[in-house]
């Protein structure tokens, strides 16, 4: 009897070693990469991971107290596996390309990014499934096989994005003193990152006006708020030097036809 107890004990005192290591792992691994300056891409993921490892050596350890013979479970385990295997290929298929997306950083939780026809922020990678959260707030899981082996185009790979506008002035206007008021509005925007600097670059002789395309570069949590508030700053200073924004306009011209003919 008190041999029982005092396995059932060791068998508790396993598990909770195996929690204990389990979060001092998963701590010191996030503590080493913010001290390296890095980020780990799933966090939550990495320690679904973690904590499977740390319980089945819990597991087989606790077989062990209770002198339970796992051969013949790995012996079994060995055709149950080839039939497992191919009864769950796509999981598995999807379980390894998650380890590769975490491990890989391919794409980390947070990052605004398309997948396919699919954009938005992923909001989760975990082992079966990437969860991305569209624009318009809609969840998409989309199986880690396929994110792995789709292109995923980044949209913040940096701290800043560039943004363009277009311009256009009426063909009466002094073209250099029109660029001289955006340069100005450039300038004075606070929203607008001086470091790339922006700049104004000629596009075309339209049909009602004479286009500029605005270069600018913005922070993530300025990319909507920065382009309404400069294009309302150009406004403001080019009417205010005497310069209006066309619109579509149409000419007509009546001739007038001789009654004698």
């Amino acid at each position: 009897m008190i041999l029982i107890i005092l396995k059932v004990v060791f068998s508790i005192l396993v598990f909770v070693i195996a929690w204990i290591a389990l979060n001092l792992t998963v701590k010191s691994v996030l503590a080493a990469f913010t001290k390296m300056g890095k980020e780990l891409g799933a966090p939550r993921t990495f320690k679904v991971i973690m904590s499977i490892l740390f319980y089945v050596i819990a597991l087989f350890v606790v077989l062990a107290i209770w002198n339970v013979d796992i051969g013949p479970l790995l012996a079994g385990a060995g055709f149950s596996g080839i039939v497992l295997g191919i009864a769950f290929q796509e999981p598995l298929s999807n379980l390894a390309s998650g380890l590769l997306l975490i491990f890989t950083r391919t794409i980390k939780e947070g990052a605004a990014v398309q997948v396919g026809e699919t954009s938005g922020t992923v909001e989760v990678i975990h082992i079966n499934h990437t969860i991305i959260k569209t624009w318009d707030g809609k969840r998409v899981l989309i199986p880690n096989r396929i994110v792995w082996n789709r292109e995923i185009i980044h949209f913040w790979p940096g701290p800043v994005r560039r943004r363009e506008l277009l311009v256009g002035i009426p063909y009466d206007a002094d073209m250099e003193k029109a660029m001289n008021i955006i340069k100005q509005a450039l300038e004075e925007e606070e929203l607008v990152e001086k470091d790339p600097e922006p700049s104004i670059v000629f596009d075309q002789f339209a049909d009602s006006s004479i286009n500029f395309v605005i270069k600018f570069w913005v922070k993530r949590e300025n990319y909507f708020s920065a382009g309404n508030s400069l294009a309302i700053r150009i406004k403001r200073k080019l009417e205010s030097n005497g310069i209006s924004i066309p619109f579509p306009q149409l000419d007509i011209y009546v001739k007038e036809i001789s009654k004698d003919n």
